[in-house]
């Protein structure tokens, strides 16, 4: 049965993600990640691409890239073939370490942009590995929120930074509380300048969320409950992700309004 072909993205820009082999860790120590970060370097110095953000977890990595002079499957390609080469040799596997082909999602707009940042950002907060993102060394929120980095020329920060203001500092400390916004108890909403609001109106609120959860169970014919049946995963599955990129609700707020367990949120990609 030949593959689906992948959406294309009119910006160029893709949501990357590669996992693991079922889900097994492709990361075993910190020299592992190392080398995925230099690999990144070495693909980006022939021109190939343009990162925005980058998120390393135990078992699986995001990606959000801007192709530039070649297309994202190939990009993707020696990125992995040469991480499994070395992965491989070190610890003398053969075999698949990544779990079929990488998945991807076009991003079309800069609010969208934004929330897939923001998202691939908080993975291991929203894991539970630290309390604050700047304890997290295996993301590129730290070359946002840092004057100085050793991985500043691998991230196009200044790009995103603009969208948030023409002042740097001043970027920063929106772009800070933009990131914020995923993880407050209630709500999640930062107020920006006037100037800047237009980068958060994307982002949906609980009362616009749970209109959208109703809508969608009514044109699917379903209640809250079935969510919770095997049969309808599917569509648990949907909402989950749709809200985890398109609105400002945490984890907590995302399963309280599905009555599903915060794990379960935290699980879906």
């Amino acid at each position: 049965m030949p593959r689906k072909a992948r959406k294309l993205s009119s910006t160029n820009i893709y949501h990357v993600m590669i996992r693991g082999n079922r889900r097994q860790d492709i990361f075993l120590e910190d020299e592992d990640r190392f080398r995925f970060i230099k690999i990144l370097k070495k693909v980006k110095q022939k021109g190939e691409y343009e990162l925005y953000a980058y998120c390393l977890m135990s078992n699986h990595v995001h990606l959000l890239i801007k192709e530039k002079n070649d297309q994202i499957s190939r990009i993707m390609k020696r990125i992995n073939i040469s991480y499994v080469n070395y992965f491989n040799k070190k610890y003398q596997q053969i075999g698949h370490l990544f779990q079929g082909r990488y998945k991807s999602e076009p991003i079309e707009s800069e609010n969208y942009l934004l929330a897939v940042l923001c998202y691939i950002h908080n993975n291991p907060l929203n894991a539970f590995i630290v309390n604050d993102l700047k304890e997290y060394p295996w993301s590129s929120y730290f070359v946002y929120t840092e004057k100085s980095s050793r991985q500043a020329f691998l991230i196009e920060s200044e790009d995103i930074l603009s969208l948030f203001s023409p002042n740097k500092d001043r970027a920063i400390d929106l772009f800070i509380k933009y990131h914020h916004q995923n993880i407050l108890e209630k709500n999640n909403i930062i107020e920006l300048p006037e100037e800047n609001k237009k980068y958060n109106q994307s982002l949906i609120n609980e009362r616009e969320a749970k209109q959208y959860l109703q809508n969608y169970l009514e044109k699917y014919n379903l209640n809250l409950s079935n969510l919770k049946e095997k049969e309808h995963q599917s569509h648990r599955n949907n909402l989950i992700s749709y809200l985890k990129l398109n609105s400002n609700l945490s984890i907590r707020g995302i399963a309280n309004i599905l009555r599903v367990g915060a794990t379960t949120v935290y699980k879906i990609q």
